[in-house]
């Protein structure tokens, strides 16, 4: 059973419409119409302001919600990205939420997840003909070299056992004007398609997207998201520099591990990364 849900920032009542739990800020008319997957999105969880998608995902799991339950929101006021660095989204006009996984991924491969969820939602980019997008190892979306993605997955253990995994996903929609601090990196589909976008509907296509290649790994098919995520990315067979925390590595980027480790090629050596920020030397 859940406990009390409580609303960081804007006081708030909570209704339930059928699966749908309606915070008194986006209507369950603009939503659900566009949920198309089965599981994920089945419960939906919504604020119109709240600290952290994440923060709130990884109550909802400890107390037990079902598997493909999200948390979304309108705002947050402590959204993070990798890396624990801020999050900037503005108000109503993106995409901000995070999905419950439970059952998919061994613990020794919780690595991957951020793969699976980055190659969904450049999958669901692909439906625009007119965009390009472009993986950046372990979970950006690019856009002509902008990011317009980011993704931060969560790993939540009780009595050192993995009961969940934390998705969170962040999505520049319709935001036009960004802060002077990442003006010259960051994009969104409104920018790129040169009008506005129904970031509902482009929600269920991301939640059905990452249900289907859910399933598929949970049948088996791991191995090819990871050829995907690959074959999908302009960063393989180039040089690249990794800064993890102030050390910093130099090499080819060459291919996947099956834990999601990224392989690099030095002058001596292969070594495979398991964390860190990416930069491809153009």
């Amino acid at each position: 059973m859940l406990s009390g849900v409580r609303n960081y920032g804007r006081k708030t009542s909570l209704t339930f419409i059928g699966n749908f739990h309606n915070l008194n800020a986006m209507k369950e008319s603009e939503i659900r119409p566009f949920i198309r997957s089965k599981i994920f999105g089945k419960k939906i969880f919504c604020f119109d302001l709240i600290d952290s998608t994440n923060l709130k995902a990884k109550q909802f799991l400890q107390e037990g919600v079902d598997e493909g339950t999200v948390v979304i929101a309108d705002e947050q006021t402590a959204g993070r990205g990798r890396l624990n660095r801020s999050w900037i989204s503005e108000g109503k006009k993106n995409l901000t939420f995070s999905i419950i996984v439970r059952s998919a991924i061994s613990p020794e491969k919780i690595g991957v997840i951020s793969i699976y969820a980055g190659l969904s939602v450049m999958e669901t980019l692909k439906h625009f003909s007119e965009l390009q997008p472009d993986c950046k190892w372990p979970n950006d979306v690019y856009l002509k070299g902008k990011k317009v993605c980011g993704i931060l997955s969560e790993a939540v253990f009780e009595n050192n056992r993995l009961t969940g995994i934390v998705i969170g996903i962040g999505l520049n929609v319709n935001q036009i004007n960004f802060p002077d601090e990442i003006k010259d990196k960051a994009t969104s589909l409104s920018v790129a398609l040169g009008k506005d976008q129904n970031r509902f509907e482009i929600f269920g296509r991301i939640l059905n997207r990452l249900e289907n290649n859910y399933e598929s790994i949970k049948s088996g098919g791991l191995k090819y998201l990871l050829e995907e995520f690959e074959n999908n990315s302009s960063m393989f067979n180039k040089e690249v520099k990794i800064n993890q925390n102030g050390k910093i590595l130099h090499g080819i980027a060459r291919r996947l591990d099956d834990d999601g480790g990224l392989i690099i090629k030095t002058t001596n050596s292969e070594i495979k990364v398991i964390a860190g920020d990416v930069t491809v030397c153009y």
